[in-house]
């Protein structure tokens, strides 16, 4: 307790505000809120014994944090915040949650490092090189002032909120960081050297990896730069504010009952082969609701079908992103509004439409080749289905095929042969015709269904054709499962 008023009143006359020494004393949210009763938690009083003559002085040396410049001022914050409640652009998107972004100026760290080192000389045994200081000033800032808009704007902070972006600029910012290329040179970018370099002489990045007590000589550093900082007239500034809607994933299974729809857009030379897709149909629908751009939803799926193959049973799972959204929520209902409206199209319906976390996205794309397929093939001889023949695609033990890249997709393809397993088939015969049977076939991901049929010119080894030891082709494919438990199944 002794030494954190200690501390308390060494940074108090370096000129940092109470929140900025609260920052060196472990203080958190609540502190930096109510910076009177973390006060007195620690038994640190604001008045003290000094002469009114001393007390003046040093209210004046306060007037201006050397730390922070008047970012963390309650009257700074209550600005910005009244910016931010009254901007136009904030009542254009329907959140229910915002999370916000900082950007503020480089030589606020150069001016905590001279804290920070003044901190590991005064008080060796409460500080020490390899640790930092224990709240930064963006940090704190950050924590008072989701607090504040919060209560505010009356919502909940949450990552997948709308963005609030500040923009802090410091007047003094490249005279305060050219003092340090006196200490590093080959730190900084010569920009007479490099005329088109980025406007930053030395990134963020490459300032917190080179000044650190660790890597600086504080003799040397203590040559141009003021232990601790020193007081500045200027102070940092407001330059800007945006907002910027949040990247959501809206998740669900979709069936496609048409042999004449592809799954993306299709469009080869510039002209495209189809009039629409299974994304879409769908994009047409979602993206008004979230007041986005049809074509800049991203879309991705748990592999894809054929033009020509219909997708049956539970459905594909997919996912489409949905980039600088204006609404941050999906209710029920309005997720059953957009499961009629896309099967109002009665080429595919979806099912289980539902937002999910980025982090469930793994789900999609790991371990693609180990997930398993059904599919049902109708297929053709050119004499009649024999018991030989179903007897020889009953098939219950896995086994592996050699599969060359179909001479159908070479053009878009790398020529690969690819292995692939074939955990199980079963035959039947089609009592319609007797020269067809429907085939269903388990397989791992990536197998192309077709050419395990027909062999392709014998590129597929084995296959049905070589099994059977005859010509034989399909004229119809049916995706029935895709064996993944994603995205959650949802009762309506």
């Amino acid at each position: 307790m002794t030494e954190d008023i200690e501390i308390y009143n060494f940074l108090r006359s370096a000129s940092c505000c109470c929140i900025c020494c609260l920052r060196y004393l472990k203080g958190r949210t609540d502190d930096f809120i109510s910076v009177q009763s973390a006060l007195d938690k620690r038994g640190i009083c604001l008045d003290d014994t000094s002469t009114n003559d001393e007390k003046q002085a040093k209210k004046m040396r306060l007037s201006n944090c050397v730390a922070c410049l008047g970012l963390l001022e309650p009257h700074f914050i209550e600005t910005l915040i009244e910016q931010i409640r009254s901007s136009d652009k904030l009542r254009e998107y329907d959140c229910e949650g915002f999370t916000t972004s900082v950007s503020l100026p480089i030589a606020l760290q150069v001016r905590q490092l001279s804290l920070w080192l003044s901190l590991l000389e005064r008080f060796p045994s409460r500080f020490n090189s390899c640790s930092v200081p224990d709240v930064s000033v963006k940090d704190a800032f950050k924590m008072i002032l989701n607090r504040k808009l919060g209560e505010v704007l009356e919502r909940v902070f949450s990552p997948t909120g709308i963005m609030i972006n500040v923009f802090i600029s410091y007047a003094n910012e490249e005279v305060e960081l050219l003092l340090l290329q006196k200490i590093k040179p080959e730190v900084f970018v010569d920009r007479k050297a490099k005329k088109h370099c980025r406007k930053e002489f030395i990134t963020r990045n490459a300032f917190e990896k080179n000044f650190t007590p660790d890597n600086v000589s504080l003799a040397q550093y203590r040559q141009h730069i003021a232990v601790p900082p020193t007081i500045q007239d200027q102070t940092i500034a407001l330059e800007e504010v945006s907002f910027t809607g949040p990247t959501l994933f809206l998740a669900g299974r979709y069936n496609k009952i048409t042999r004449e729809l592809s799954q993306t857009p299709w469009v080869i030379d510039g002209k495209r082969k189809m009039a629409n897709s299974v994304q879409e149909i769908m994009c047409s629908v979602v993206g008004p609701y979230f007041l986005v751009m049809e074509d800049s939803l991203i879309f991705s799926s748990s592999g894809r079908e054929d033009v020509d193959v219909r997708c049956l049973g539970e459905g594909r799972p997919f996912v489409l992103e949905i980039q600088n959204a204006f609404k941050d929520y999906l209710t029920d209902s309005v997720a059953l509004e957009m499961e009629k409206a896309i099967a109002k199209s009665k080429q595919i319906s979806v099912k289980d439409l539902q937002l999910v976390a980025r982090e469930e996205l793994v789900h999609i794309k790991q371990g693609e080749e180990n997930k398993q397929k059904f599919y049902r093939a109708l297929c053709v001889l050119e004499t009649a289905v024999t018991a030989e023949v179903l007897n020889a695609l009953n098939i219950e033990e896995p086994f592996v095929i050699d599969q060359w890249t179909p001479l159908r997709v070479l053009h878009r393809r790398p020529l690969l042969s690819r292995p692939r397993t074939i955990y199980k088939v079963k035959a039947f015969a089609y009592q319609r015709n007797d020269r067809v049977l429907i085939v269903d076939v388990v397989t791992q991901a990536g197998t192309y269904i077709k050419e395990l049929v027909h062999s392709d010119f014998g590129r597929t080894n084995p296959s049905f054709r070589s099994i059977i030891g005859q010509p034989i082709d399909i004229q119809a494919l049916d995706v029935m499962a895709v064996h993944l438990d994603w995205p959650k199944r949802l009762t309506r």
